[in-house]
């Protein structure tokens, strides 16, 4: 029997997948928190993790592990080279999520150029007579920067296009633009495609500093939208918080934070009216969660049977 470890609560799909194996001792986490995690991966023989870490003493104090699984594609917390040292894949879902948090992605900036909590606000207040100060504009004619332009960068301008919106892009690792629609453009310099857009969306990697700071902000044009469904570390959050009491920026979107769970109390950013929050669920939908949670499992399955697929195996030097 091989004791599979499932890190928290995932789609039922992917259990039920796990379970239908008779090899199978499927463990899930009555919670997906680093400490339940750490208690219980000492006889693993893999760990299907979702957003918690994996370090190198975890990789230590798991004698028996053989695969560890993210249910996701990100994996800045993991310690891959410890996990090659030991010959241990570590295997990611592959492109499922990319469509749903370019739809995230979107309903921020459609949200915040529409106002929507304001004018849901006038009808419920009984403020009809709000609706003639005209706080709403058009996404069609507005220049967004897409900052990093892979699989979902691809799809937040795409649909930013349909909607007529100006597309630029910064990504200095973008091969085959040629294969891009010729009216996008692209910058060699971060700063200028700043100075150059109305709307700024962060599709990144994380790079281990903040890509938007202090002086970034003073590069942007009054009442720019800023929106984050990729990295926590990618917005100096302090930063943020002076521009928008100062209204340099008209709002901002923010899916992912330097820590998970946010201190709520701990910050002033989360009591200012100008910013969406979500609880870093952009991909993280019934149709997408689903797809990962087979996909994550399957990955697990496909190893023990001898026929894992290298397109999943971030590490795949030791195949």
């Amino acid at each position: 029997m091989y004791k599979i470890v499932v890190g928290g609560k995932i789609h039922q799909s992917g259990i039920d997948l796990l379970e239908k194996v008779k090899s199978f001792e499927v463990i899930v986490l009555p919670d997906a928190s680093q400490e339940t995690l750490e208690k219980n991966i000492s006889d693993a023989d893999a760990v299907l993790l979702r957003l918690q870490s994996f370090s190198k003493p975890m990789i230590e104090n798991s004698p028996k592990l053989k695969i560890l699984s993210r249910n996701g594609v990100g994996y800045d917390r993991i310690d891959i080279p410890e996990l090659t040292n030991k010959k241990i894949p570590l295997t990611i879902v592959g492109d499922v999520n990319s469509g749903s948090v370019a739809e995230h992605t979107i309903m921020f900036i459609l949200d915040l150029l529409k106002n929507t909590k304001r004018h849901d606000a006038m009808v419920r207040e009984d403020k009809w007579k709000d609706r003639d100060l005209l706080i709403s504009n058009d996404f069609s004619g507005k220049k967004i920067l897409v900052v990093g332009c892979g699989k979902i960068g691809q799809k937040v301008a795409k649909i930013a296009h349909a909607f007529g919106a100006c597309i630029n892009i910064y990504d200095p690792f973008a091969a085959n633009q040629e294969n891009f629609p010729e009216n996008y453009n692209f910058f060699d310099d971060l700063d200028t495609a700043i100075k150059n857009s109305e709307i700024i969306s962060l599709h990144a990697p994380g790079i281990g500093k903040p890509i938007i700071g202090v002086s970034e902000i003073k590069l942007m044009q009054d009442n720019t939208i800023l929106i984050n469904t990729s990295r926590g570390s990618h917005i100096d959050m302090s930063a943020l918080l002076d521009a928008l009491n100062s209204k340099k920026i008209r709002g901002a979107g923010l899916d992912v934070y330097p820590e998970e769970p946010p201190s709520i109390s701990a910050h002033k950013i989360f009591s200012h009216k100008n910013v969406l929050f979500s609880p870093h669920i952009a991909g993280l939908n019934n149709e997408c969660a689903e797809r990962m949670a087979i996909n994550s499992s399957q990955n697990i399955i496909d190893y023990f049977d001898g026929r894992l697929d290298p397109e999943f195996v971030v590490n795949k030097e030791i195949l």
